[in-house]
């Protein structure tokens, strides 16, 4: 039996949100936000640790986070909302007709760009190649922004058929935000903001970062230990549709609600604030396998499909500098979680799983959750990631402590730390992505000196030596990452194509 709202309340006070508290605290996080809605009203809804570490001003459910590939959802909504009848209304949108019947500047080198058509990209199957360097340090404002980037696109080739196989692809979504544009007479974010977000009492959300108020806002966090990027954020204008909605716990659960809540009886297009039925079905029906579990084993229409515990999941994740997000949803048990953070060393899918064990009820004769046979990450099973005592020691006492403290950590038994590369790896992806990699050589460096062996710490330093303007130091790095590790297909990618300098 699932538990009432109250009975869900005690619980997560009793277990939930320790565990979660004890999460910011070990992994060294910034913020953290949990929004839980189950049954048709919000059932949990909490903020933790701070929005920027400088100004200590705290995470509350009003705190507004970049979404980054959450964004992907709200986008496929709008796309459908103009592929759908709507009393008697001829949809502007057909999903399998090629998209330059709306946008002929949409060309391909290999003159393959009329093969592509809208559902190929909202499933990701277009075989468009994906975006290499979001330019975050140049950022476009302006209102061409899209139209320019399809633009560039003339000189891209098609990596597979269209319709062949999954590939996830950013700029895919970029494509289909200028379609929103050109078909509604409109900018792309005002077109979202009119077609899903003020529909649905979203009034706060936004694709536009100019109109997030600044005592709303999270800061984002990079590096180790964490650092606000001064003058450095994950926005243009360029890639909005793909990856920069702001929106807070508040407002996505108003999202989760539509989306659990939808109904077909109350007319074309459903109720004032519910989603189409009959459209979501279209949404989330199958149509190319990711093999990715427990979350994405499939692509809808800008989900992705999976399940956990025997239920069926949609959810979405995003990761851009500094951010991070997961939102699932359970339709047929009317249950949502969302999960914000602002850095990207926070495990989002660990903490969803730990609040949708407690909204289905999954207990153990002593109270605590059942371990899920999936892959779903447990929560109160992870260890911490190595990378955060360490960059601590070397900010405070240099290199050689640091190795020492490396050494001591790794030689304990039982371990208390995670010593994967994966940890280093989310403590300076986002700085170097932002063209800030000098907020995180220190580390790198560390990185690069305590395992020599490992591809991943040379494909990360290879891409800072390459933001940096030193393409020779780079490419000895990159050629070093693929010799340890000929499958490294990131670091034969950035060989091929290095990002644009500054």
């Amino acid at each position: 039996m699932n538990p009432g709202p109250g009975d869900l309340q005690r619980a997560a006070e009793a277990s939930l949100w320790p565990l979660v508290e004890s999460v910011v605290q070990s992994y060294r996080l910034a913020g953290l936000a949990v929004a839980v809605v189950r049954d048709g009203e919000v059932a949990l809804c909490r903020g933790f640790g701070v929005r920027n570490l400088v100004t200590g001003e705290p995470v509350t459910p009003e705190t507004m986070f970049h979404l980054a590939s959450v964004s992907k959802s709200f986008v496929a909504t709008a796309v459908l909302e103009m592929a759908t009848p709507r009393r008697g209304r001829t949809p502007v949108l057909r999903l399998d007709a090629p998209v330059v019947e709306w946008v002929p500047e949409f060309t391909l080198a290999d003159g393959r760009a009329e093969e592509v058509t809208v559902r190929h990209l909202l499933t990701h199957t277009s075989g468009l190649p994906d975006v290499v360097d979001y330019e975050w340090h140049r950022p476009q404002l302006g209102d061409d922004a899209l139209r320019d980037f399809v633009l560039s696109l003339s000189s891209s080739r098609l990596t597979t058929s269209p319709g062949a196989e999954f590939s996830y692809c950013n700029a895919g979504f970029e494509v289909l935000g200028h379609l929103l544009s050109v078909v509604t007479g409109q900018t792309f974010e005002a077109a979202v903001k009119q077609l899903v977000l003020e529909r649905l009492g979203m009034h706060q959300s936004t694709f536009l970062r100019g109109d997030v108020p600044p005592e709303l806002a999270a800061s984002p966090h990079v590096g180790a230990p964490l650092t606000v990027p001064d003058g450095s954020y994950p926005y243009t204008r360029r890639h909005a549709p793909s990856s920069t909605l702001h929106s807070n716990l508040v407002e996505l659960c108003r999202w989760m609600l539509a989306n659990l809540e939808a109904t077909g009886s109350a007319g074309p297009g459903g109720g004032p604030n519910h989603l189409d039925s009959d459209m979501l079905d279209q949404m989330w029906t199958r149509a190319a396998s990711v093999g990715h579990p427990p979350w994405m084993e499939a692509a809808g229409l800008g989900w992705f499909l999976g399940s956990y515990r025997g239920h069926r999941t949609v959810s979405h994740h995003g990761a851009d500098p500094g951010f991070g997000s997961k939102l699932v949803l359970v339709p047929e048990q009317r249950t949502g979680v969302v999960v914000l953070a602002n850095s990207n060393t926070a495990p989002t899918s660990a903490v969803v799983t730990a609040a949708l064990d407690l909204a289905l009820g999954v207990r153990d004769d002593h109270g605590q959750g059942v371990p899920d046979p999936g892959d779903a990450p447990r929560l109160e099973a992870l260890l911490p990631p190595v990378v955060g005592p360490l960059a601590a020691t070397l900010a405070e006492f240099g290199p050689d402590a640091a190795i020492g403290a490396y050494r001591q950590l790794t030689s304990a038994e039982p371990t208390e730390f995670d010593l994967d590369d994966e940890g280093f790896e989310d403590a300076v992806w986002g700085a170097i992505e932002l063209h800030r990699s000098d907020l995180v050589w220190p580390i790198l460096r560390l990185w690069t000196d305590l395992r020599p062996e490992s591809s991943r710490a040379w494909t990360m330093s290879g891409w800072a030596h390459q933001v940096d303007g030193l393409p020779e130091s780079g490419t000895t790095q990159l050629r070093r990452a693929v010799e340890l590790d000929p499958d490294n297909d990131e670091a034969a990618l950035l060989l091929r194509t290095p990002p644009s300098m500054d």
